[in-house]
């Protein structure tokens, strides 16, 4: 939902690293291995905007390794141990120490692994790049081997065909995927219920939701690159290519766009920090580890088109907005606390606030928080229709892609 690329209900749920487990079994004589553990449910997620949020994460990544790299040549010049707070874009991320001998004290690191590059998809936080999210989902999901991963001329799942996806595959899909339409927010028509989302919106500052679902961050240069300077092995490397491919996300796809500021900037309405947080028993629900993040912390969720995506959580085991805030714990047990407390009619609001992030909007200017973007809903129209047209246009490549392969292969026998 709302349209290609959008959320999944529970039905498109997956079991992450499900893969390394047997098969679930339901013999009496057997060890009990059940869909509750046999891997992490998760809730499917939408792509829309993504290429924003790539974007935030490189850049607060770069300042963060500044930091760091800043406090190493500091310690080796002075001898002596150097601490440095973690604080990008108004995010705090704990803090650092460099020993005089280089190592590094990570013990105050808050929110983000050890590495300090901020991972920005999955639920966990777990995945840095669109092409690395699509380049596991093809494995795992679709069945299709990347030769960027599992090397040129290999069939590594035995299937007759190597090369299923070449390294021009990923990256039209990547392409695709960073150039979807932002989301923006539905400013309703009738006079109270517009006053409702203004009074929403107040609330959800008051009692401390904008604290973590960090309303706008700005994003200095909205180019887009692919590959991502920071993709880990198996997947494109800046090195492999003579040039990256640049995208002017202000300009270039569908519209809307977010627009520049005057230095050039663009503030992006995501409503998250980028950050893992602790949250509390109730969302403590996995079996599984996770890239050794601890099963009860969770990345914010990026609220921008929010309300287009249900079912809510990571599970999706919310089908109401008040329900995915009633279950919040950990960190945002206090704001969760004073929701709760609250009158009937300042919980609705609060609730409507959120009802109005969403994804291609009717009849009205696309705008968030006062970032307005250009483009009306007509043309948010024309872009679902365009984005159908591309997704039902590869997916007729690869079937005749398909075709040819087994074509050949046919011919080879």
């Amino acid at each position: 939902l709302p349209g290609p690329c959008g959320g999944g209900d529970s039905v498109a749920n997956v079991f992450v690293l499900a893969q390394a487990q047997e098969f679930v079994t339901f013999g009496e004589d057997q060890p009990l291995l059940a869909l509750q553990n046999v891997g992490n449910e998760r809730n499917t997620l939408g792509t829309f905007g993504s290429r924003f949020i790539e974007l935030l994460a490189r850049e607060m990544t770069f300042d963060l390794l500044e930091i760091r790299d800043q406090a190493l040549e500091e310690a080796g010049r002075t001898g002596n141990a150097v601490r440095r707070e973690l604080v990008i874009k108004g995010v705090h991320f704990g803090k650092i120490t460099i020993r005089p001998d280089g190592s590094l004290d990570a013990s105050k690191i808050d929110g983000v692994d050890d590495d300090l590059i901020i991972k920005p998809f999955h639920q966990k936080g777990a995945v840095i790049s669109l092409r690395q999210f699509t380049n596991n989902a093809m494995n795992h999901h679709h069945g299709m081997q990347a030769a960027e991963r599992f090397g040129d001329g290999v069939d590594p799942d035995g299937d007759g065909i190597a090369d299923e996806l070449t390294r021009g595959d990923l990256t039209v899909i990547t392409i695709f995927q960073a150039t979807l339409p932002v989301p923006g927010q539905d400013i309703p028509q009738d006079p109270a219920a517009r006053e409702a989302v203004d009074r929403g919106t107040r609330l959800f500052s008051e009692i401390g939701c904008a604290v973590c679902h960090v309303s706008q961050l700005r994003l200095n240069n909205p180019t887009f690159t692919e590959p991502n300077p920071f993709n880990p092995p198996g997947n494109l490397q800046l090195s492999d290519v003579p040039q990256p491919l640049a995208i002017d996300l202000t300009k270039d796809g569908p519209s809307p766009h977010l627009e520049r500021e005057s230095d050039g900037s663009v503030l992006v309405p995501v409503f998250t920090d980028l950050k893992r947080h602790r949250m509390g028993d109730v969302l403590n629900n996995e079996k599984l580890v996770q890239d050794g993040i601890p099963t009860d912390e969770w990345l914010t969720r990026k609220l921008w088109g929010f309300a287009s995506e249900p079912p809510f959580l990571h599970h999706g085991r919310a089908t109401l907005i008040s329900e995915a805030i009633l279950m919040h714990g950990g960190k945002a047990q206090q704001s969760r606390d004073i929701f709760g407390s609250m009158p009937p009619t300042d919980r609705a609001a609060a609730v409507e606030f959120i009802k109005s992030l969403q994804i291609l909007p009717d009849e009205s200017k696309v705008q968030v928080s006062g970032a307005a973007l250009t483009g009306t809903a007509g043309s948010g129209v024309e872009t679902l229709e365009w984005a159908t047209f591309v997704v039902l246009e590869t997916v007729l490549l690869v079937v005749l892609l398909a075709a040819v392969r087994r074509n050949r292969t046919v011919s080879r026998k």
